[in-house]
């Protein structure tokens, strides 16, 4: 058996194989299955398979968290729906409106432990990496299917190691680390890869500051990204484990060899990568020369040296989201928000300064400690725990023309809401600090912004690569009992061309996302915020041509279904980004990699794709595109992932 990277490991145990290869197609059983408020949606597709009962509800968590408390009485009903899809189906891990987000929750509730896989309909499920588990986002269609089935397909991911040097300075924080890794991945750097970190400097970082790191990766395309865990995380968890059965008294004999008890079971659990494990690329960062960091609009990865934006001026401050809205975090900011008699700072007139905890549990906590008040008396406003104003669907929502500083992890044009306003990303400190200020700053013990040693014109912090990435590699052909067909009739339309990294945000704004049911309505929407002129112009046939990525950012699916309504059945880009190339797999849409012909397609023309040749015809001539793999061709062929299943769980064999 070759070395196994984490990845390989992880995927292994839940196939049930002794080891997989990178590119391969495996069948996987994830230990959770997470989705939030899209379980309505989820629920209606479930539904279409014909059977009654999800597979093993105990492996399923809800959390209501995106739009929590309901904003309209479209979302209120969409949460009625799923609290009566829960009662009926018996699900356990059930968590309300103000409970939390569903990541930090699930840390909390400690859900998922090392070397399990949790799959979820949320792009940012690689946050549970951080304590050594596989985690991944996927599609509402492939979370209906594991309620289903229980089972589902994953490709064997490459993987970029990361070795972190040193340790982070005062006044640097994990947010500031994770925003330089995306400025030298890229977008789409890690797409369709496994990102694993390594090296000392990992054990020096808070428990909350590891949270971060993978959740982050989310912005590089990352299919998963992994810390190895250590003994602060197994003792983390354990204490979780305990507190979760009732034993709440430390100083009880009990509690302490219940918790080494967990400890030792945690270990064997974990799993990490063989030494000699290869990897597509290295990348080193020294810690000690990380700078603190602000994302510019439309990305995240968008990043400069926070002196370089210093002084804009802002309308709207927002500290929370899966990203840091943790206790450390709202610490740093109460910290930021006093004078050093310890007087409070006001927040700056003509600025909004909105505080939304990740939890319960953390607001609790931040009571407690005095932070809320801080907040409070400053003149934030403070919302219930959940997601707020991060996707834009309430709570917060700018005004076109408006600046706003974020903690959150994502930028992309529209975001929050608005596609005409601004969205800069920041660690918790300067967001706090800047709603202070009215304009973008760094808090007032941290001069290491304005006066460090690495300047406006400097390139930023020591990170580079040891090993520079290879190609990804083609899957290998894998069966898993699907079947082609040779009966594709061509598709010819309409030539709609657009730019690289176009993302979900503005496929699909997130703000229908809860409210919008049909596809029509999805069709009405598509492509609203990148070309108003689409919907209502799009033609049955017609082909979507793009650049790099496109589809980045979130797994919603209907950034997929949306253009499926209005007639495109094809979409031929130089890349895709993860999660949509699986979603249009899923929903019976072709996705082609063809750089060279999106380079020769003009928009407008007309084009033609045979699907059994693999070959585009457009003016300038005729262009190969590569077949995919059996598996999902079949799929393809099927109609997509949902008559696939049907057509399983109806067979007689069933």
């Amino acid at each position: 058996m070759s070395p196994q990277t984490f990845t390989q490991k992880a995927i292994s145990r839940a196939a049930g194989l002794e080891a997989v290869d990178v590119g391969q197609i495996v069948t996987v059983r994830p230990h959770r299955i997470l989705s939030h408020d899209n379980s309505a949606a989820i629920r209606r597709i479930f539904q279409r398979f014909g059977v009654d009962r999800v597979h093993e509800p105990d492996r399923l968590i809800i959390v209501l968290d995106h739009a929590a408390p309901a904003p309209t009485p479209l979302h209120a009903r969409n949460h009625a729906e799923i609290r009566a899809f829960v009662r009926k189906q018996g699900i356990r891990h059930f968590f309300d409106v103000g409970r939390g987000i569903c990541h930090q929750v699930v840390g909390e509730e400690a859900l998922i432990l090392p070397g399990q896989m949790i799959l979820g309909a949320d792009s940012h499920t690689t946050h549970h990496g951080w304590l050594g588990a596989f985690g991944a986002g996927i599609g509402r269609s492939e979370v209906a299917a594991l309620w289903a089935t229980g089972e589902i397909w994953l490709r064997v991911p490459e993987a970029i190691r990361i070795e972190l040097r040193g340790r982070l300075r005062p006044g640097v924080t994990a947010k500031d680390l994770g925003l330089w890794i995306l400025r030298v991945l890229g977008q789409d750097g890690a797409t369709y890869r496994a990102l694993e970190f390594a090296g000392e400097g990992v054990g020096s970082l808070s428990i909350e500051a590891r949270m971060a790191l993978p959740n982050l990766m989310a912005e590089a395309g990352a299919k998963n990204a992994y810390l190895p865990p250590d003994e602060t995380v197994f003792a983390w968890l354990a204490e979780r484990l305990i507190s979760r059965e009732g034993v709440k008294t430390q100083e009880d004999t009990v509690f302490r060899e219940s918790v080494q008890s967990l400890i030792s079971e945690l270990q064997s659990l974990a799993l990490y990568p063989d030494p000699d494990a290869a990897y597509a690329g290295i990348l080193e960062v020294d810690l000690s020369r990380v700078e603190p960091a602000v994302a510019r609009p439309h990305s995240p990865a968008n990043v400069a040296n926070l002196a370089e934006v210093e002084g804009l001026p802002i309308d709207e401050a927002f500290l929370g989201a899966c990203t840091n809205g943790r206790l450390e975090d709202l610490a740093a900011a109460a910290a930021a928000l006093r004078h050093p008699d310890g007087t409070v700072k006001r927040v700056a007139e003509g600025t909004r300064f909105i505080v939304v905890p990740a939890s319960r549990e953390v607001m609790q906590q931040a009571l407690a400690l005095g932070y809320i008040q801080t907040f409070v008396e400053a003149g934030a406003m403070i919302g219930a725990p959940g997601c707020g104003p991060c996707m834009g669907n309430h709570f917060g929502v700018p005004a076109a023309g408006e600046r706003v500083i974020s903690a959150g992890n994502r930028n992309f044009r529209g975001r929050m809401g608005e596609p005409e306003s601004e969205v800069y990303l920041a660690s918790p400190a300067v967001v706090a600090a800047s709603a202070a200020a009215g304009r973008i700053v760094a808090p007032a013990d941290d001069a290491s912004a304005s006066e460090g040693e690495i300047s406006k014109q400097d390139e930023g912090p020591q990170v580079q690569w040891l090993a520079s990435p290879t190609a990804a590699p083609r899957p290998r052909t894998s069966d898993l009992g699907l079947r082609t067909s040779d009966l594709r009739p061509p598709i010819s339309g309409r030539a709609w061309k657009y730019g690289d990294h176009v993302n979900t945000d503005v496929i699909f704004p997130g703000k229908y996302t809860y409210t919008l049911r049909t596809p029509e309505e999805f069709a009405a929407h598509a492509l609203e915020d990148l070309d108003p002129d689409f919907a209502a112009n799009v033609q049955p046939g017609d082909i979507i041509v793009a650049g790099e990525n496109w589809g980045a950012g979130s797994s919603r699916e209907q950034a997929v279904t949306a253009l499926k309504a209005a007639g495109v059945r094809v979409i031929i880009a130089k890349s895709f980004a993860r999660i949509y190339f699986r979603n249009m797999v899923n929903n019976g849409m072709l996705p082609i990699i063809a750089p060279a012909a999106v380079d020769a397609i003009q928009p407008g023309e007309r084009v033609t794709v045979d699907p059994n040749a693999h070959r585009i015809h457009c003016a300038a001539g005729d262009f190969p595109f590569p077949p995919l793999s059996p598996t999902l061709q079949a799929l393809l062929d099927a109609g997509g992932l949902i008559f696939h299943i049907t057509s399983i769980l109806s067979s007689p064999n069933a």
